[in-house]
């Protein structure tokens, strides 16, 4: 994955996309071999490695007890942000996922989509170099992906590399500009839809979801 890249990330259940995730945030330990960001090892150099990575996590995690601007306050500072930088960055995106009237509202009484909404605002508003999500639209209204998708090009359109790990193959098959399938652990195939389709030995208009149903089945 390299920068400037939108990668997404598919595999069935239990192939392995979330445990590859962590890994890259530092949250599991790798049984073998080598994950880097950055050019940091994960392992090694774990602190010098996050300090690039924007990470929205499969389950929504926050601090329930936390005001949403309380929260977003603790992540800018915990990253080394400007007080200044850090409210510029809060009215960006509050404006920007319709989370203004929310601003002093605990995080624990959000609901699923609105806390999904102040984790993506938390992981964008750091500026990575590396923005890893694991199925970071659950529970967004329609508006919320939209301006959540645009924002994601805009940061890959300054060279940040993204990562998606996602079950919807018609979102990843619009947003993504090229796709890696895992299944039981391994890496099966990876590249461009085009490519994909040829491996795949699939017709010009194969959607993405024939194409991966046809790879995973081959294995």
């Amino acid at each position: 994955m390299k920068g400037g890249e939108i990668y997404g990330l598919l595999g069935p259940n239990g192939a392995g996309k979330t445990t590859t995730l962590k890994i890259l945030v530092g949250l599991l330990k790798p049984d073998g071999g080598t994950a880097r960001v950055c050019g940091y090892d994960v392992v090694r150099d774990r602190a010098r490695a996050l300090r690039f990575v924007g990470y929205i996590p499969e389950n929504p995690v926050c601090f329930q007890n936390l005001t949403v601007r309380e929260f977003l306050e603790l992540v800018g500072a915990l990253r080394g942000m400007g007080e200044e930088e850090v409210r510029e960055a809060i009215d960006y995106y509050l404006s920007l996922f319709e989370l203004e009237e929310k601003r002093e509202e605990l995080v624990g009484k959000l609901s699923r989509g609105m806390v999904q909404k102040v984790l993506a605002s938390a992981a964008l508003m750091v500026k990575p170099r590396a923005l890893i999500m694991d199925e970071p639209m659950a529970g967004m209204d329609p508006e919320a992906q939209h301006a959540f998708k645009e924002e994601v090009r805009r940061l890959a359109s300054q060279g940040a590399a993204v990562l998606i790990s996602s079950h919807l193959l018609d979102m990843v098959e619009r947003f993504c500009t090229r796709v890696g399938i895992i299944n039981r652990g391994a890496l099966v195939a990876e590249g461009s839809l085009e490519e994909l389709r040829r491996r795949a030995e699939s017709g010009e208009e194969a959607t993405l979801e024939k194409v991966f149903l046809k790879l995973v089945g081959e294995e």
